[in-house]
């Protein structure tokens, strides 16, 4: 019994490319159609396996993860061949980007309430070729958030997960396994080198696809998605989505890098007992001096330039800013859509739970450090 058990473990929590779509193709009992990105997934895999310093519950995690992402693959390019129409969906894109806690997600969360506005659900970017009903979807999307908030009961009030309300679309990018968000899950040092080489245009054309889907399912335009890494890789993100919109959302990088020091503490010691505090900081403040220290007033490798929104003038006014922002897009600002955002804020305050502590010297960070890091970018955007 002894020996079964702990191969049965050890399945549970292998991490060899191999098994892994084994164990997705066996779950959609589908040995045909090709799969992609599977270098990323070696590489990616790899590095979880050997650098990550996952506990038994972090492997388990990664793993079903990973085989989730491969299964959304295997649905996507299914649905793609089997229903040619996709080809066709329209898709008017306008992404929200900026550093991690800078307000992206209160931004769009007031947006999606906008009814002329269509912004993916987390439930439907969590699986956005399944073939179950929208009530199964929700149902195990809420499942999940339950599951995360057991295993990182600090995340909840650090940001707020809900089935109904939008998410980061990551949750698209990701399943090609080529996506920072990794490096925010993971300690995995020799993954993040690799990625700074990869382009990120192949990553966005199955963001595309997969989007596509979404759309199709539940049509609208324009619609609004939300991501902060579109910030590194906005020139991929032009060659994809040429036409899109995009806002930026500007906050001091002294409130604003601690701030993501800790979510990332938060959710790397849900998958592992071993989490480095000062590499974190290292880690973020060279990687937001490169983002941000880059970027200029209105310019940007889009179409129509970014529009530019400052965390302290949207949380001063939301409304004023949610008007900005539907003038920038071309949609009304309705009567209906500031009830219902109104409501939205209201609702929103009644819902946060707990208090987020944490101190930038935890992570060897300065404020005077920060500033001088950041003095260009606090300078151009008048921060």
């Amino acid at each position: 019994m002894g020996n079964t058990e702990s191969r049965q473990s050890a399945y549970r929590t292998e991490l060899d490319p191999g098994t892994l779509v084994a164990e997705a193709r066996r779950i959609e009992r589908d040995e045909q159609t090709p799969l992609g990105f599977l270098p990323d997934l070696e590489r990616l895999a790899g590095a979880i396996d050997t650098e990550a310093g996952l506990h038994t519950r972090g492997r388990q995690r990664a793993r079903a993860a990973l085989v989730a992402s491969l299964v959304t693959q295997l649905r996507v390019r299914r649905m793609t061949r089997e229903v040619p129409e996709l080809s066709r969906t329209r898709i008017q894109p306008v992404f929200i980007t900026g550093l991690l806690r800078t307000g992206t997600t209160f931004l769009q969360h007031l947006l999606a309430q906008h009814p002329d506005l269509r912004s993916p659900a987390l439930w439907e970017t969590m699986a956005p070729a399944s073939p179950a009903r929208d009530e199964e979807l929700i149902a195990a999307c809420e499942a999940y958030i339950d599951e995360y908030y057991r295993a990182a009961p600090d995340f909840r009030s650090i940001h707020l997960l809900q089935a109904r309300l939008p998410e980061e679309c990551h949750r698209l990018t990701a399943n090609s396994f080529r996506h920072s968000i990794y490096a925010l899950r993971y300690h995995v040092p020799g993954y993040v080198a690799w990625l700074r080489e990869q382009s990120m245009v192949p990553a966005y054309d199955f963001h595309r696809e997969q989007l596509r889907t979404v759309l199709w399912r539940r049509p609208g335009t324009p619609v609004l998605l939300k991501c902060p890494s579109h910030l590194w890789y906005g020139d991929d993100l032009a060659k994809v989505y040429p036409d899109a919109k995009v806002i930026r959302m500007h906050r001091s990088p002294s409130v604003a890098v601690p701030s993501v020091c800790s979510l990332t503490a938060t959710v790397r010691a849900a998958r592992s007992d071993t989490v480095d505090r000062e590499e974190i900081g290292r880690y973020w403040l060279a990687g937001a001096a490169e983002a941000l220290n880059g970027l200029r007033k209105d310019k940007g490798p889009h179409t129509t330039p970014p529009l530019d929104l400052r965390f302290r003038d949207v949380v001063a006014d939301p409304l004023a800013a949610a008007e900005r922002v539907c003038d920038y897009i071309g949609v009304p600002m309705t009567a209906q859509a500031r009830q219902r955002m109104t409501a939205f804020m209201a609702a929103e305050n009644d819902a946060t739970a707990g208090t987020h502590s944490y101190t930038a010297e935890e992570f060897g960070l300065t404020e005077r450090g920060m500033t001088e890091r950041f003095a260009p970018y606090l300078a151009e955007f008048s921060l």
